[in-house]
């Protein structure tokens, strides 16, 4: 079962606002909440801006969507991260688990975001691999990222948010982002 989500039209102005930043059925979700949307989809933008590679952010996202089996994390990913140029090939073996890619720093990367998602009920992850082919800053943020992406997963599958009937996603994200960057004067 899930939860109803607010149509659009029931919106007081505050959740119309974090939902006209982020025009999707996440931000639906998020507006039932007294004060997190925006900040919410604030942090989850701000890896845009990021010190990782859009490649690389799509990956750990696709990762994280597969693991959690979060269908409207792929969902809005995948097209994300075959526009920016990830191979179809490498996408579909993100996502299906595969654990071996003929490419030692793809390798390196999921197995990492692997471990994170099995140290959340065990010990933590090792970041030997990893240090190989990224810098301890970006280590960091591939762990918030997982993490965030986490979060996202929880709430979109507890509460039955689905992308039923959203408009394509990089639209919104360029979109978000734009006028994020606009608000803090980065533009």
């Amino acid at each position: 079962m899930s939860v109803v989500l607010p149509t659009v039209a029931d919106l007081s102005p505050a959740q119309r606002e974090a939902f006209e930043l982020f025009p999707a059925n996440l931000t639906r979700g998020l507006v039932m909440t007294k004060n997190s949307a925006k900040p919410y989809l604030t942090l989850g933008l701000s890896f845009r801006d990021g010190g990782l590679s859009p490649e690389t952010r799509e990956l750990v996202i696709l990762r994280v969507g597969a693991v959690t089996r979060a269908q409207y994390e792929i969902h809005h990913h995948a097209p994300e991260a075959q526009r920016i140029g990830v191979p179809t090939g490498v996408i579909d073996a993100v996502v299906s688990g595969a654990d071996s890619f003929g490419d030692e720093r793809l390798a390196a990367l999921i197995g990492f975001v692997d471990e994170l998602l099995a140290g959340i009920a065990g010990p933590p992850a090792n970041t030997d691999a990893v240090q190989k082919f990224y810098s301890d800053n970006e280590i960091a943020e591939i762990v918030l990222l997982t993490g965030h992406y986490v979060m996202t997963a929880l709430f979109l599958k507890t509460l039955g948010i689905t992308a039923d009937g959203e408009d394509a996603t990089q639209d919104i994200l360029t979109t978000a982002t734009n006028t994020l960057r606009s608000e803090e004067g980065q533009n």
